[in-house]
């Protein structure tokens, strides 16, 4: 008889270094948190960050650069409160250092010149 391995301990995103290993604690979260991608992006909605489905299956399979405000929609609809978000932030700012600010080539030019 097997027990089902759903975790008491919440997914600690600390030990994350890669965008793929960082997706899969945020997939454990959601798991643990017994949400599925609709109820996410539901409670998101609700929490006044909302996000779509498509954009929480992104997040838990590494599909993409995510924003800052993209994974607080994450957290807040698998209802993790503030004191832990800070966690998933700190996280999410050393496997995405750049963030999603835009495509501008290191050491390039900022704009065109004449």
């Amino acid at each position: 008889m097997s027990v089902a391995t759903t975790s008491a301990v919440p997914p600690d995103p600390t030990g994350a270094t890669t965008p793929v290993e960082f997706a899969g604690r945020l997939r454990s979260l959601m798991d643990t948190r017994r949400r599925s991608l609709d109820s996410v992006a539901r409670r998101s909605r609700d929490a006044g960050t909302p996000i779509s489905r498509a954009t929480v299956h992104n997040l838990i399979t590494a599909g993409g650069t995510p924003r800052q405000e993209t994974l607080l929609g994450f957290l807040r609809g698998c209802g993790v409160p503030p004191r832990e978000q800070i966690r998933w932030l700190i996280a999410f700012h050393k496997v995405y250092p750049e963030g999603r600010r835009g495509v501008r080539p290191r050491g390039g030019p900022d704009r065109h010149r004449p």
